[in-house]
């Protein structure tokens, strides 16, 4: 008969390291004890969406029919993506009869679970709904991440399955985390945003909870999830003169034929929403007394051709002529806009110079 000796944690580890066990193989064995369970817990999620996906096509079916005005607009690219996720909210947040479809497999599934650690954790799941956070931090292996929830503040540890995603600290990521013991795993992958759209993106979710009806976070994003992934996905919609206050009619009167002359050169949506907001925030910060619009129709014009130029942009000269004022006046009210706008200009044209800039999704900077 073989003995098996017992190594006190505070012995010296037989492993030859010289350091007392419970600072070198015992330490490793805790490790690798987590670690087991993350990898099986992992697994089981895989099972979970598996499980979703071959008993419930219908419900799905039945779920997002509601939004098949939406599908049908989506790019073909988008499609797959929207599709995908729809699903995963659907799992988590939309109760089939009583119960979500994560609830019910967690009460089928969990019990016959041999680690009880592992059954525990699955019982925790059935509070899981989609929410967003900025990652904090990224360790050197690129294993874990961890992230802040933008509504709580809470920070969790994440463990990162995608092996060629480039997400860094600042990021902005948006899913479904599950706990999974010391750290939490994200159901069954998460969406990602650069850090230059960050901050954008979590006023434009913050906008849309002050406007809906909810006043918990949690049930916002689990009642609001497609009108939040649209957003994430493309951004607030277009604006228009109607969006903002004006105080004058002048000022209101530059907005609308800015608005009217670049629909009129197929400038999209998106472009005159950004010349929308910039000369708003211009009139709220300087408050023009305006006499002749069509100085400041051309300046903003040309302000804005600047930026995101439409196959070449007007010069001074020929926007003077389209408006019937001088290429001098224009030179001054441009400078003016210019001055008081730099820091906004700068972004807009920061995203240009690095390649970062999509015509099918731009940020808008409003206030």
């Amino acid at each position: 008969m073989i003995f098996m000796k017992v190594i006190g944690r505070n012995n010296l580890c037989t492993c030859g390291s010289g350091k007392k066990y419970k600072k070198c193989c015992g330490r490793s064995a805790v490790v690798s004890i987590d670690q087991v369970v993350e990898n099986e817990l992992n697994d089981i999620q895989h099972d979970l969406f598996q499980y979703a996906l071959h008993l419930y096509d219908e419900f799905f079916d039945d779920v997002l029919d509601e939004y098949a005005d939406i599908f049908d607009e989506l790019p073909e690219d988008v499609y797959e993506l929207f599709s995908f996720f729809s699903r995963v909210w659907v799992i988590s947040s939309i109760p089939a009869d009583d119960k979500t479809i994560l609830e019910e497999y967690v009460d089928i599934y969990g019990p016959k679970c041999s680690r009880p650690r592992t059954r525990d954790l699955l019982q925790k799941w059935k509070a899981a709904r989609p929410s967003a956070y900025t990652v904090t931090e990224v360790d050197e292996q690129r294993t874990y991440m961890t992230v802040r929830n933008i509504f709580t503040e809470i920070e969790h540890r994440v463990r990162i399955y995608e092996t060629e995603t480039g997400v860094e600290a600042g990021y902005f990521v948006f899913g479904t985390l599950l706990p999974a013991g010391t750290n939490s795993i994200f159901f069954p992958t998460f969406l990602e945003l650069p850090t230059q759209f960050a901050g954008d993106m979590r006023n434009l979710i913050f906008d849309l909870f002050e406007k809906s009806p909810e006043t918990n976070p949690v049930d916002f994003m689990s009642h609001e999830f497609i009108n939040v992934f649209m957003v994430f996905m493309f951004g607030k919609d277009a604006v228009s003169v109607e969006d903002f206050d004006w105080k004058t009619t002048k000022q209101q009167e530059v907005a609308e034929m800015f608005q009217v002359r670049m629909k009129e050169y197929n400038y999209e949506e998106e472009i005159i929403g950004i010349g929308l907001s910039l000369w708003h925030q211009y009139c709220e910060q300087k408050n023009p007394r305006i006499i002749k619009t069509g100085i400041y129709e051309a300046a903003l014009v040309y302000m804005v051709e600047q930026i995101y130029p439409y196959e070449g942009h007007s010069t001074q000269e020929e926007l003077a002529k389209e408006y019937d004022v001088s290429p001098s006046s224009i030179s001054a009210k441009f400078k003016e806009l210019e001055k008081v706008l730099q820091e906004e200009i700068r972004k807009y044209e920061a995203l240009v110079d690095a390649a970062e800039f999509d015509d099918d999704i731009l940020w808008n900077d409003e206030e």
